[in-house]
């Protein structure tokens, strides 16, 4: 894993493909690991992401990283399960239990903008979280 320290310790890793990894074992795992909280991405898309945040207790929270491109490129929407409208109050529990002081408002628009995972939209969603602005 690849990784490097961003603002207040926390890392951000690439691990590059993991075969037979959900994103949800892999934040799981990660936080058990580190007995800390944890989030975990399987970029698709550059536009987009399914994402698990997980703590050392076993919770997890399931989210996209832009909910309407996902929902664009799924072929049978019979299928898709929208996650964001449920994830925001999971978040700020997975905040809180990280130590973060996260904001409610921030976070809801932040899932409403539909952040990919790159760019600009992850700086907004991870501060919403509570995580320190990241250096420049």
């Amino acid at each position: 894993m690849i990784d490097n320290v961003r603002a207040g310790g926390w890392r951000i890793g690439f691990l590059g493909p993991v075969d037979d990894t959900s994103p949800d074992d892999l934040a799981k795992d990660l936080a058990l690991e580190r007995a800390a909280p944890a989030i975990a991405l399987s970029v698709f898309d550059s536009d987009c992401a399914f994402a698990t945040a997980a703590d050392p207790s076993g919770g997890a929270i399931e989210f996209y990283l832009n909910e309407e491109i996902v929902r664009a490129l799924v072929d049978d929407n019979d299928r898709f399960e929208p996650l964001n409208s449920q994830a925001a109050a999971g978040l700020l529990t997975w905040a809180e239990k990280a130590g973060l002081v996260a904001s409610p408002d921030g976070l809801a628009t932040a899932l409403e903008e539909s952040p990919g995972p790159f760019g600009g939209g992850i700086l907004e969603f991870t501060e919403a979280l509570g995580i320190a602005e990241f250096p420049g």
